[in-house]
């Protein structure tokens, strides 16, 4: 066992944090280009389709800024395994992304897990300013 400085803790959860932000914002933007094509797609119905779209934005800013952000963890944790569990059940995917599969969206669901169980680390908006 070694012990990691809490600097690089730190900037490793700052960058899973990011990542999360970013990922979460093209999917927005993605989806708000056609929101009936993509609850079309998945299955939805258009208000359900906005509230996944306007769900994935404000996971993003706050994994951004890391305000309520294992909260925002939690949320992507439940919309991943959703996700997930219609890829495997209903559209019969196999696991890679390239293919259609849910690779992506367990990378993101083990992501934002790390962000639930560790927290924001002390490179947030939270922990800067004493929130």
């Amino acid at each position: 066992m070694f012990t990691v400085p809490t600097i690089v803790a730190g900037v490793l959860l700052l960058l899973v944090r990011a990542l999360l932000a970013v990922a979460f914002v093209r999917e927005f933007i993605v989806k708000a280009k056609d929101i009936p094509r993509f609850a079309k797609a998945d299955g939805l119905n258009v208000p359900t389709a906005w509230f996944v779209a306007i769900a994935e934005l404000a996971a993003a800013v706050s994994f951004a800024t890391g305000v309520l952000a294992q909260w925002a963890g939690i949320g992507v944790i439940i919309l991943m395994l959703i996700t997930t569990c219609l890829h495997v059940f209903k559209w019969h995917s196999t696991y890679w992304a390239s293919a259609g599969g849910p690779e992506y969206d367990l990378l993101l669901l083990m992501l934002a897990a790390v962000v639930t169980v560790f927290g924001i680390g002390p490179i947030a908006i939270p922990t800067l300013f004493g929130m």
